[in-house]
């Protein structure tokens, strides 16, 4: 449990890190693009690559990658798991390698013979030109970082966000003072800062398994069992997380489609802030506790592998649901006090609060259905995610469609709160029918208690705003954060001990 902790508290850490520094970076970026047509153009071209990042790196191959490799470094010799390793990481260089160059050239020849005669449409295909090879130093990466988890070696994953936040942070401070007006030229700036953090990020672990698990890479091409499992999980699941992607993805472009000003902007600002809370907590404990859930899961520890899962949806649920409620009260004031700076007024913060407070809704189920699918990977179930990808693309493509023509970029917003909820209960329901956690679903009032603490939070909040005690400008807004923030986590963790959560039950039993 000790050990545990710790490698949740350093995941955690230097996540909490890193989502400040990334909110450093849009910060920055959002003070020097505003609400603006090239500011679109960069996300939309960024989108792109993440797309095959998350498909490929951090998403289903890492999850066919991990079971695989860390049964094989149990079972079987070192020289084994190096094989794979291998065998594995000489594929991704020459697919990813073809991807690239089939991809930027695409991207380059439309742009050139003005493929579309918008111009924000001609200058994303230019930015995604540029930025489309950090997809081979992210995936690799992604993987050399599963092969450190198994091995208990947590920094290198953990720390190597950093540094493509601060490559860009330094690209924006450098080059925002001399290129301020020449959107496009600040925009290829970040592009190349981008793939300048890919290679670092892709170091880092490389010379990590190298120094310390005394890995050493070679070509190779050969076939063996090991791979041949991660294959036939890998093409069930691909489809799943292409599914998910192409989802963001699809929905970026209707956002860019739309003729209201910097929808995708907008859009994208709030899947940023939300994206705070679920790197910091839920994907740090999905990060920690897939290797365990794997393992208890391969050696037939149902008891085990049942008390891990409520343990991590405690965790996950308990920290990410009072968070949407918490940024859904202070949703004013955190555009104000992070994004009011430069070329983003108030104007601005006005809209972006509107979109945050819908997309708000949705981070709970987002939070939720990433540590479901990581439980249904750990059992190398790739099936269930897949189905539950799909009905979650086609519930957002009709539902955006639908509200977008009525509602804009608002209705894009709901359409994504509406989607997650869907693939959250789907995937609920099916875990349900797995008789290792069933139970848990029968003594579930941990979910209740934790919903009733984040109202009792809420209306204390409230009634505490109600007396007017800050006022609208810029230091009334961070003091209203200052006090309000700390006394909301007190009285929520209040509230969860008064009710006898399990996991402060458990802690109490522990102190002699």
């Amino acid at each position: 449990m000790v050990k545990l902790a710790k490698r949740i508290s350093l995941v955690s850490g230097f996540t909490v890190v890193s989502r400040l520094l990334g909110l450093v970076r849009d910060i920055l970026f959002f003070s020097c693009f505003g609400i603006s047509l090239i500011g679109d153009a960069f996300i939309l071209a960024f989108t792109i690559p993440n797309l095959f990042r998350r498909m490929l790196g951090e998403g289903t191959l890492s999850s066919a990658f991990i079971p695989v490799y860390s049964d094989i470094n149990k079972e079987f010799s070192k020289h084994h798991s190096d094989q794979i390793l291998n065998q594995v990481v000489t594929r991704l260089i020459l697919i990813l390698g073809l991807i690239v160059v089939f991809i930027c050239f695409f991207s380059w020849l439309a742009h050139r013979n003005g493929w579309h005669e918008e111009t924000k449409w001609s200058d994303a295909l230019f930015l995604n030109s540029i930025i489309f090879p950090y997809v081979i130093a992210i995936c690799i990466s992604a993987i050399l970082v599963g092969a450190l988890n198994v091995h208990g070696k947590f920094f290198a994953g953990a720390f190597s966000p950093v540094i493509l936040n601060l490559c860009m942070i330094g690209c924006l401070f450098t080059f925002s003072v001399y290129f301020s007006e020449d959107g496009l030229f600040l925009a290829v700036c970040l592009c190349v800062a981008v793939l300048v953090g890919g290679f670092f990020q892709l170091i880092l672990p490389w010379f990590q398994l190298r120094n310390q698990v005394f890995w050493k890479w070679r070509f190779d091409l050969s076939d063996s069992p090991g791979l041949e499992r991660i294959k036939g999980l890998f093409f069930v699941g691909v489809f799943g997380a292409a599914v998910g992607q192409i989802n963001i993805l699809v929905s970026r472009f209707l956002a860019y489609s739309l003729e209201d000003k910097g929808a995708l902007s907008n859009l994208f600002l709030s899947a940023r802030l939300i994206e705070l809370p679920l790197g910091v907590f839920a994907v740090s404990i999905s990060t920690v506790f897939f290797p365990q859930l794997s393992q208890y899961f391969s050696s037939g520890n149902k008891n085990a592998y049942t008390e891990s899962f409520s343990k991590g949806f405690r965790l996950t649920l308990g920290v990410l649901f009072p968070a949407s409620v918490g940024m859904i009260f202070l949703a004013d004031s955190i555009l104000n006090v992070l994004f009011q700076w430069g070329e983003f007024g108030r104007g601005d913060v006005e809209v972006a609060a509107e979109i945050l407070r819908i997309s708000c809704l949705a981070l709970p189920f987002y939070g939720i259905a990433a540590y479901f699918v990581k439980v249904f990977h750990s059992q190398k179930d790739m099936k269930i995610p897949l189905g539950a990808a799909v009905i979650s693309f086609f519930t957002n493509l009709l539902l955006s469609l639908y509200l977008m023509q009525k509602y804009g970029m608002h209705g894009l917003a709901w359409a994504n709160v509406g989607s997650s909820v869907v693939q959250t209960i789907y995937l609920g329901i099916k875990l349900k029918e797995i008789p290792a956690i069933s139970f848990f679903w029968q003594k579930s009032f941990s979910i209740v208690q934790i919903i009733l603490s984040s109202v009792v939070m809420f209306l204390f909040l409230y009634l505490i705003n109600e007396q007017n005690l800050f006022g609208e400008d810029k230091w009334g807004n961070i003091l209203k954060l200052v006090l309000l923030i700390p006394l909301g986590v007190f009285v929520y963790g209040l509230n969860l001990f008064l009710l006898k959560f399990p996991d402060f039950q458990n802690l109490r039993n522990k102190i002699p």
